[in-house]
């Protein structure tokens, strides 16, 4: 049930791969121009967003979503319903102590 302990070997080769690992240093990123930086932006705002043929798409997405929401309200709404309907009694029998 016990393991024979490992080979010098592989305790040597596990700390050269974790010396390796932290000496690598990672590379300067490249300088960029701002004005060439804010002409994409601008390009990428004065392009169309939404074309012919994303829309159905988007359209479908949406309509999508929204019937996944409604359902989800729908079944919290009759989950409330019958909360409201089990509890009716016992307040309809209650009340006549309050008046």
């Amino acid at each position: 049930s016990v393991l024979p302990p490992k080979d010098v070997s592989f305790f040597r080769a596990e700390r050269e791969q974790a010396l390796r690992r932290g000496l690598q240093v990672s590379e300067v990123l490249q300088v960029q121009s701002q004005a060439d930086v804010m002409q994409r932006e601008l390009e990428s705002c004065l392009s169309l967003e939404y074309s012919a043929d994303g829309l159905p798409l988007l359209l479908h997405q949406f309509y999508t979503d929204r019937s996944y929401q409604l359902a989800q309200v729908k079944y919290l709404l009759m989950l409330r319903w019958r909360r409201f309907c089990r509890h009716t009694d016992v307040l309809e029998k209650l009340y006549p102590y309050y008046k």
